[in-house]
């Protein structure tokens, strides 16, 4: 069967040539949106990596965008190819792309809806792990943004640029499960195949591991021996573990302290009832990682990091196929034991048995940042935003590189363009406040970093970042009032050394900022591996003390 693949050129129609559409002007994504047919977030993401020629003009900390109609035209015509410094598109033919869209909940019960959400993860998880040469699957994130849409099939296909579409329902009555499913050419829209199942909640593996097989079978997808093992050997699972599992990955996917450590919780209480199931060790490791991170801060590394790792090898040990524990593994060996050899060789395990999942991509993005090998990160978040295209965290990611890079027009650019798709992502409001007070624009940075602390008020990570800023642009008072609040938090709960180390460094004060900088190396602090290229540590860079603080690399 010859696969079709939209996202490799979009239909334009001859009108687009011609010149009276040609001496337009158009101000706004939306106007370039109308323009090409296509919706804001691909046009944005052609203009990203693909050399769409749009201008842009910076007023403070506001920017005007716009475009010539001829000149998109010509664009066309000419073909596109990426700067060398930004993910550049494959000149090859791109595979095939599959969209799994969320299965909708027919159970009359919102408080379903993470059952639904928790099967539609896992038949991305199934399906992306199957010769991902021949098909890409789009990640959970940006499938999920098309929850209850009302969007048709077709202009899903054209935002998420895919060949197919995977749509369906779910329906739970007590210990059975009813899935229809249907899978959609893109091309002609035509139904290739649908098919619903019936099975026993104790089987629900069984079930995803049917659609799977179905859905190779359609698009004729040639498997290993080894995956074809894989989808045969489903094994029963007892239903309130994988209740309690797939209510852990609704929780997880919240990202917040107290979803992690809901999802915590959940994941240890499906271990208890089947402690074999492998997924829910990874999931358990993936929550104690992220809750030692400065950004949640609500574990001390020594105490979660140990075991995040216990978890994942646990994991392995029952699975040791499974992708997403080797990324974990990988997580945590980079971020806590600050192994980089050990590290590569987990990643490269997880790309080995799923290249298709986008998380270990963006992960090892950030490793190849901590060895400064921007360009290769860049390619690695291109991948994974080939995987998760709607994702907000990966152009953020992209930003923090030229932030590191010292770039700061261009993440202030990128950040605008992410605020654009999505105005309450807290992460582009930090990367701006971050760049313009590496500008010495502090009154534009403080106001970012306000508008972060507006959307997440309980975020010591945002404390900080706002202390900092103050103090460097001379408003002690105001730095100060934030450090002792930090402090009065402390003796409640676990607040990451860093963050009163950055707190005194913005205040000027050096040997405070040694203080607690060396209890936030005792604490193994996930942030270390980017410190030495931290535009915040600057005034501490040519101190002895500094260098000797900084984890480093083999051979570095």
């Amino acid at each position: 069967m010859r696969l079709y693949n939209p996202a490799v050129r979009p239909y334009v129609t001859a009108a687009n040539s011609n010149s009276d559409r040609g001496a337009q002007r158009l101000d706004s994504w939306k106007a370039i949106a109308a323009y090409l047919k296509r919706d804001v977030r691909t046009v944005q993401r052609w203009e990203r990596y693909e050399r769409l020629p749009v201008h842009r003009k910076l007023h403070g900390k506001l920017s005007s965008i716009y475009a010539y109609a001829s000149e998109l035209d010509a664009w066309w015509g000419e073909g596109r190819s990426g700067p060398p410094s930004e993910p550049a598109p494959d000149p090859s033919p791109l595979r095939p792309l599959l969209a799994v869209l969320p299965l909708r909940n027919l159970s009359g019960n919102h408080e379903q809806d993470y059952f639904s959400e928790g099967l539609t993860e896992e038949l991305i998880s199934q399906l992306s792990r199957l010769n991902p040469q021949q098909l890409g699957v789009i990640a959970r994130g940006s499938a999920m943004r098309y929850k209850d849409t009302a969007k048709d099939i077709h202009q899903i296909a054209r935002e998420l640029g895919v060949s197919y579409i995977l749509d369906g329902s779910v329906r739970r009555n007590d210990d059975r499960v009813r899935i229809a499913v249907q899978l959609v050419g893109v091309r002609d829209q035509s139904h290739l195949w649908a098919e619903s199942y019936d099975h026993s909640l104790r089987d629900i593996l069984e079930l995803q591991s049917e659609v799977a097989r179905a859905v190779t079978e359609e698009i004729a997808l040639t498997l290993s021996a080894r995956e074809q093992e894989r989808l045969r050997s489903a094994r029963p699972i007892a239903p309130e573990a994988y209740e309690s599992y797939l209510r852990g990955r609704f929780f997880w996917n919240q990202r917040s302290a107290d979803g992690l450590q809901r999802a915590t919780e959940l994941f240890e209480r499906a271990i208890t009832i089947d402690a074999g199931y492998a997924p829910a060790h990874a999931g358990l490791a993936d929550c104690y990682a992220l809750l030692s991170t400065i950004a949640v801060g609500a574990l001390k590394p020594a105490l979660a990091m140990p075991k995040a790792e216990a978890a994942a090898n646990r994991a392995l040990e029952l699975d040791p196929r499974l992708a997403e524990a080797h990324a974990s593994l990988a997580y945590a060996q980079l971020f806590f034991d600050w192994d980089w050899n050990r590290a590569e060789t987990s990643f490269r395990r997880a790309f080995e048995f799923n290249p298709g999942y986008a998380t270990a991509h963006h992960w090892y993005a950030e490793y190849l940042t901590t060895l400064g090998r921007t360009s290769d990160s860049l390619e690695e978040l291109r991948r994974a935003q080939e995987l998760d295209p709607l994702s907000l965290a990966i152009p953020s990611a992209l930003a923090s590189n030229f932030y590191f890079e010292r770039d700061y027009d261009r993440v202030i650019e990128h950040s605008r363009r992410t605020l654009e798709a999505d105005p309450n992502f807290v992460l582009a409001y930090l990367n701006l406040g971050r760049a313009y007070g590496q500008k010495r624009m502090h009154r534009q940075a403080i106001a970012e970093f306000k508008k972060a602390h507006e959307l997440s008020p309980d975020s010591v990570a945002i404390k900080m970042a706002l202390g900092h800023a103050y103090g460097v642009a001379g408003k002690k008072a105001e730095a100060t009032a934030i450090l002792d609040r930090l402090r009065r938090l402390a003796k409640q709960r676990y607040v990451p050394a860093f963050h009163f180390a950055a707190l005194y460094c913005g205040l000027g004060d050096v040997e405070q900022s040694f203080k607690w900088l060396a209890k936030a190396r005792d604490e193994r602090c996930d942030y270390f591996v980017f410190l030495d290229r931290e535009p915040y540590a600057d005034p501490l860079r040519k101190d002895p003390r500094f260098q000797a603080l900084i984890p480093r690399p083999p051979g570095a």
